[in-house]
Formats: structure tokens, sequence, C-alpha cells
């Protein structure tokens, strides 16, 4: 064997037990899907949403709130604002809409629940009906297990005719 060979092999041997340390891997949850009582919560807290809105139940609405200062927003102001401070953070409109504005009623659809902890990412569709006919719109919540409770920390929509 050549002197040449014999070094590649003895660099190989050398660097094979570095190269496994690096490709080593933390074991990850495949799923981060929620379940048992932790998802129970979080779809009693989104049947609490659709009941408040359609009921124009401000109070109870604002008990799902982790607070009014929030990022709420629907997602074309919030691009808009362009990382502006306090450019996300659009309740107080979102308030006037649905509890001063013309009744509707509003259904969730193709809810997805994933959780880590006290950490909860909602999607679904939502969609509004009234006299005037339906829109509907995609919607994402932050949820943050606070005090043994679910709570929205963060919402941004979309919405469409």
């Amino acid at each position: 064997m050549t002197p040449m060979k014999v070094l590649a092999i003895a660099l190989v041997l050398a660097l094979t037990p570095t190269c496994k340390a690096q490709t080593t891997r933390t074991s990850i949850s495949p799923s981060f899907e929620s379940t048992g009582a932790d998802r129970q919560s979080v779809e009693a807290l989104l049947d609490t949403y659709t009941r408040a809105v359609s009921t124009k139940d401000q109070a109870l609405f604002e008990t799902l709130l982790l607070n009014k200062e929030i990022a709420f927003s629907d997602a074309n102001s919030a691009v808009k604002s362009d990382g502006a401070a306090g450019g996300t953070n659009h309740y107080e409109s979102f308030r006037r809409g649905v509890f001063d504005g013309p009744p509707f009623t509003q259904e969730f659809q193709d809810v997805h629940i994933t959780q880590d902890g006290p950490l909860a990412a909602v999607s679904l569709v939502f969609v509004n009906s009234s006299s005037e006919g339906k829109s509907w719109g995609w919607k994402t919540l932050q949820l943050l297990k606070v005090g043994g409770k679910w709570k929205i920390a963060s919402e941004f929509y979309t919405g469409h005719d």
C-alpha cells in the first residue's frame, strides 16, 4: 500500500467519530398535534370565540385574549405597516367591526391545532353568514396557556367576499 493511501485511510478513520458527533440529532416528536385535555380546552376556546362573535358578546370575547394589546390584525394591514411599532395592534378596529357592526354568524372549518407545552398554534377557515351573504377567510392564532387557561396571544387573518 502506498504511503498516500495509508494516509488517506488514516484520515478517514480519524475523522469518522467527529462526523458522527456532528450528525447526531436530538430526538424530536414527529408530530405536535394537540391531544387530550389541552385539545379539548383549545376547542372550547374556539367554540366560545364563535359564540361571542355571533352573539356580539364583547365581554365574553375579551376573556379569551391574553390582553387587548396583542398582535391582532388582518394580514393586509399588518403588511402595510411595514414593521412599524404597533403596526399589528388592530384589535380595536376588529372590535368595532364585529361588536358595533351589523350582525353575522361565524363558523370555523378545517381547524388544525398544534401544541408544544404551553404554546399552541391554530389555523382555520372562518365563514361569516349574514343577511347580506357570506364571507370567509383564513385565520391563524397563537395561544399561550396562562394560569391553566388557554389565551389568544396573537391573531392574523385574511378576508374574502
